[in-house]
């Protein structure tokens, strides 16, 4: 299968290029997702991308696997695999791309093969398996038994201008995860929790967005979960934030932030950002704080790619890193609550607290 232009090596920058201005946005609630919302649907339009993100956590470490398929050069390059390995505060990362002879996929069917990689569903579970054909790099197999369905997080494709048009889910919320990994010739048994991230778009938008911020949760029916960016000067947004308060399986709130305040930033040392500490965001009926816990991992993208692709993306992105934290998500959703100042919020007991994951994809200072 080939596109007319194609690229596998935007894996750590995947989530950037599914931001465009959007217009008219109408969320709806709750809507749960699986394989059929995730399958293979390639387009010809210039920035096509879809990308699953598998994460693991277990073991003492976070792996996270991101599968790619995009027609976005250079070459004949158009699919690739990665990852992102965090042990005892080492971060590890192994980066892939294939050409388009190698990407086994079938359109309106969920699963491929990249290469050695498989990505499927059988039977309720997703199965993962990678092998990027290098003994330097880690060979690993996991199975996924989603606990619960999964979160449209966009509820579908948003529409774009012109066109365009993003998705992102959370396929898997919480699952049990299982399998094993091979790395440095030593056999390692992995059991513990897993989840999976879905992205769909047709625009690239390094013109628009400086950054873009996902969080989730963890916990099947509870969680804060939010997808979105932060605009450059010209865009028309400064920022567009949409999100989702669950708890006990039922929506508490949904739909765009109407303002997002950071409370407290600081300087991440890896990368030199200035990255939020405790970030204050107003929905309809609630108010969330999330507050930064500790730096779970990250890295800087054009170090793990080729250097054909590297000087490729040294056009668009000046300083593009992935960081991973883990942080804790306080709604309140009271009346008055969304209105209410940062002082008030913390002398009311919360409605809700959640333990989260917060992924910065930084694209541009």
């Amino acid at each position: 299968m080939h596109f007319s232009r194609s690229i596998a090596g935007l894996l750590g920058l995947l989530l950037l290029f599914f931001l465009f201005p959007v217009q008219n946005l109408q969320p709806a609630p709750l809507m749960r997702v699986g394989p059929r919302d995730m399958v293979f649907q390639p387009t010809d339009e210039e920035g096509y991308m879809q990308a699953w993100n598998v994460n693991f956590r277990g073991n003492g470490m976070l792996i996270y696997i991101t599968f790619v398929i995009s027609n976005l050069g250079p070459k004949s390059l158009n699919n690739g695999v990665s990852i992102l390995l965090v042990k005892d505060g080492n971060v590890r990362v192994w980066t892939k791309e294939y050409d388009y002879q190698s990407l086994e996929a079938q359109k309106g069917v969920f699963g491929h093969k990249s290469y050695m990689n498989w990505l499927r569903y059988e039977n309720g579970k997703y199965f993962i398996e990678i092998d990027q054909g290098d003994k330097s790099t880690p060979v690993i197999k996991l199975e996924l038994s989603p606990y619960g369905p999964g979160l449209g997080l966009s509820d579908g494709k948003i529409n774009l201008s012109e066109g365009g048009f993003i998705r992102f889910d959370v396929p898997v919320i919480s699952s049990s995860a299982t399998g094993h990994m091979i790395l440095d010739d030593q056999w390692i048994d992995l059991k513990g929790v897993g989840g999976m991230e879905y992205l769909n778009g047709n625009r690239p938008v390094h013109n628009f967005a400086k950054r873009f911020h996902l969080i989730r949760s963890y916990n099947q029916g509870n969680g804060f979960f939010v997808g979105g960016f932060f605009g450059t000067e010209d865009s028309p947004y400064h920022s567009l934030i949409h999100a989702k308060v669950i708890k006990g399986g039922k929506l508490l709130d949904y739909g765009v932030a109407k303002q997002v305040e950071n409370i407290k930033v600081s300087q991440n040392a890896f990368s030199g950002y200035q990255v939020p500490e405790e970030t204050l965001y107003r929905l309809n009926r609630c108010a969330v704080l999330e507050s930064r816990k500790y730096y779970t991992g990250g890295y800087y993208v054009l170090g793990n790619i080729s250097v054909l692709l590297r000087t490729v993306l040294r056009v668009f992105f000046a300083r593009p890193y992935v960081l991973h934290y883990h942080t804790v998500a306080k709604a309140w959703c009271g009346e008055g609550d969304a209105t209410r100042s940062y002082q008030e919020l913390l002398k009311k007991t919360p409605t809700a607290e959640f333990p989260s994951e917060s992924t910065f994809y930084l694209i541009n200072p």
